[in-house]
């Protein structure tokens, strides 16, 4: 808490000033200066000590998951626990780091007076795909005179998440077909006795034609059916966050990148396929292929906070992350960088009898020679190769390259 002390030596200076003219001079007047001066500082000393005592302060967000471009409202509230008239109130809500640059902080001028609750609210628009982390919240506030003058920082940290804007894509084929809009797989076998291929706990969406109902009387709870296509219809998506792949690029390509994998996620979980993410930021993050909504709040939670700061090969993550991985899953690579190491893991992979599809993500408007050859490469080898420009991501139709 910071306070302006000269304001508090004002006042007392004014009244030891008139009390001391009142005694030289006498008089009516010069007496009648020194209690007015009086009634300033019994004024001034009640409203010091109650500015902040008894004020509390919110901060209410409307929502704390939103979609990227979408707009934020925050409400402050101010209650004080008791009548007294105050002179005014600044309040100046601190934006997050990455805000700090592009909006000013927000800042809001009331005039209290007798009241015991006030609110203001205020918009931070076209909130790009981030974590943002709203923290302080700055009261500064002063009497009717300008004596007393205090500021004190409230602290109630709240979490806002922006996710990614993703495309809905109508068609995603692999090299085998195994991932088409076409034919709903999932629905059509559903009933096929001779598909299951065993049983698992039930999960939020499984529909009810899938639940094992013998299983289930048992008494452990819901089953459902696992059928045998549920286990060739997996696919983990390996973001590249490394800064190097990233450098000398425009900042938009990233974005494309995040944009792209969130697209595709999107479809396989509107046609029920299961689907992880893996990347290697500063920590490592590996989500294990399912299918649920929890599952894929997990997965967008992850794509938000995303950020191409990974300082380990992009390469290696691959190399090592694709091990951990069963033989039935699909590989699926996002990355800007077609690199040597890249293209020889990638091989391997395949040769490996890996299912693998490379999304290489450019921002120039024709490939290089270089990266044309390593992608023909790769398509030779069996692996799927698809390239997406940083200005064609939103009309392009996805399908192997």
């Amino acid at each position: 808490m910071k306070q302006q002390r000269w304001g508090k030596l004002k006042a007392l200076l004014l009244v030891a000033i008139t009390y001391v003219f009142a005694k030289f001079q006498g008089g009516f007047s010069s007496w009648f200066l020194f209690y007015s001066s009086l009634v300033f500082l019994v004024y001034e000393v009640p409203a010091y000590f109650l500015m902040f005592s008894t004020l509390e302060v919110e901060r209410v967000i409307d929502r704390n998951r939103l979609q990227d471009g979408e707009d934020v409202v925050v409400t402050v509230r101010l209650r004080r626990k008791i009548r007294f008239p105050l002179g005014w109130h600044m309040i100046v809500e601190p934006l997050p780091e990455r805000l700090a640059g592009v909006y000013e902080p927000h800042r809001q001028l009331i005039f209290p007076w007798f009241k015991k609750e006030m609110e203001f609210r205020y918009v931070i628009p076209s909130l790009p795909r981030g974590f943002y982390r709203l923290d302080q919240c700055v009261v500064s506030g002063g009497d009717f005179f300008g004596f007393c003058v205090r500021r004190k920082v409230f602290s109630f940290p709240q979490e806002i998440l922006v996710y990614p804007r993703y495309k809905e894509v109508t068609h995603w084929a692999l090299g085998d077909g195994s991932f088409s809009g076409n034919v709903h797989v999932s629905h059509r076998r559903s009933d096929d006795i001779a598909a299951v291929r065993g049983v698992r706990e039930y999960q939020r969406g499984d529909r009810l034609s899938q639940i094992h109902w013998r299983a289930s009387a048992r008494g452990t709870g819901l089953k459902t059916k696992e059928f045998e296509h549920q286990a060739m219809n997996q696919a983990v998506f390996f973001l590249d966050v490394e800064k190097e792949s990233y450098q000398g690029q425009p900042t938009q390509l990233f974005e494309t990148a995040v944009k792209l994998t969130a697209s595709l996620i999107a479809y396989a979980n509107r046609n029920q396929y299961q689907y992880g993410l893996v990347y290697k930021q500063n920590e490592r993050i590996s989500i294990a292929p399912a299918l649920s909504h929890p599952h894929f709040l997990r997965v967008f939670d992850q794509l938000a906070r995303v950020m191409p700061t990974g300082s380990e090969p992009f390469s290696r993550v691959v190399g090592r992350e694709a091990l951990e991985q069963q033989q039935g899953v699909t590989l699926i690579v996002v990355t800007p960088s077609v690199e040597k190491d890249l293209v020889h893991r990638l091989i391997a992979l395949a040769q490996k009898g890996r299912r693998v599809q490379l999304f290489h993500v450019h921002a120039e408007a024709v490939i290089s020679q270089e990266h044309r050859r390593a992608l023909q490469l790769l398509s030779g080898s069996k692996v799927v190769c698809t390239s997406v420009h940083i200005e064609e991501h939103e009309r392009k139709q996805m399908g192997g390259a």
